[in-house]
């Protein structure tokens, strides 16, 4: 594990610490001295065992499948968010 990263620098450096992540580092998150998050290679057993671990707590769950979306997605009324957005440009 490398040097721990804090939230500005992960910020302004994102691509080359996924570059890192991907070639193999564990990369830890801190806040003000408190690690907050670990970035670890998909395909490592550590993020295994950390989605099993998530899997049991019944904070994460997957059937396996691609999502099948709502049946009836939400109506919404009024402005478009788009138009929220140009508005919010002017």
């Amino acid at each position: 594990m490398g040097d721990p990263v804090g939230i500005r620098e992960l910020k302004n450096k994102l691509s080359a610490i996924l570059r890192r992540v991907k070639n193999g580092e564990t990369v830890t998150i801190k806040d003000r001295d408190r690690t907050i998050a670990v970035i670890v290679p998909a395909a490592s057993s550590e993020s295994t065992e950390i989605l099993d671990r998530l899997a049991a707590a019944g904070r994460l769950a997957w059937s396996g499948g691609k999502p099948a979306g709502c049946r009836q997605p939400p109506r919404v009324r009024g402005p478009s968010v788009s138009d929220a957005v140009l508005e919010d440009r002017r």
